[in-house]
């Protein structure tokens, strides 16, 4: 381990971790782009996927639930999103709900998050509520073109969230479609980053290296990482 990355890794366990929001449409991929991310940082990397934080429904039979609009910001509590970022930025343990997307509501279990030096916050609100901006670091926002974000999201849902064709079809048009262009999309002014290819190597890259910076200049260390 270089003489520099030594200096930062010992600054970063005395101070708040770096936080960054990474948020774009459904299907823009940044659960997928979260996880190469944290990979090729040097650093330990806590992702909290927005995801896991939809408001409990356990109120509502199955079928009502199937009929809420999920791609809204108010499908979320964003409170409790808020808090948890909170505990985590100033290093304290935490818990999250763990969603079950099958039954349309939170499932019992509780996953514990523990603070590291980056936190990384994914998920397509993450630029929206804007007490949360005032924790980031830095933020970032894939603006990816609308048919690949569909076709990611119609191989996503059906494999992974036991949705149907139709069912992924009627949601895109009825919900994430006009949620995106209402409340998403014009999150993207307050990204410090925009891309438009989620997984080019040279758009990690970028990230990474902006990273690496943006954490040199924190810590009031010169210099440049690789």
């Amino acid at each position: 381990m270089n003489i520099l990355l030594d200096s930062i890794q010992t600054s970063m366990k005395n101070s708040k971790p770096f936080i960054i929001a990474l948020a774009g449409g459904s299907g823009s991929g940044k659960t997928t782009v979260s996880k190469i991310i944290a990979t090729s940082l040097p650093w330990k990397t806590t992702i909290v996927p927005l995801d896991q934080f939809y408001a409990d429904l356990s109120h509502l039979p199955l079928q009502e639930r199937k009929k809420i609009n999920f791609d809204a910001p108010e499908s979320i509590d964003m409170d409790l999103a808020y808090h948890t970022i909170f505990d985590l930025h100033h290093g304290r343990e935490t818990t999250i709900p763990v969603y079950d997307f099958p039954s349309y509501n939170r499932s019992s279990q509780i996953e514990r998050l523990s603070p590291a030096p980056i936190i990384l916050f994914e998920g397509m609100h993450v630029l929206y509520h804007e007490p949360l901006l005032e924790l980031y670091d830095m933020s970032i926002f894939l603006n990816i073109d609308e048919q690949t974000r569909f076709e990611r999201k119609l191989e996503r849902d059906i494999r992974e969230r036991g949705r149907t064709y139709g069912s992924v079809c009627d949601m895109w048009r009825t919900f994430t479609k006009p949620m995106h262009n209402i409340y998403v999309q014009p999150t993207c002014i307050r990204a410090d980053l925009v891309f438009t290819d989620s997984f080019a190597t040279q758009v990690i890259q970028v990230i990474t290296d902006i990273i690496h910076q943006k954490i040199n200049m924190s810590h009031n260390i010169s210099g440049y990482l690789p």
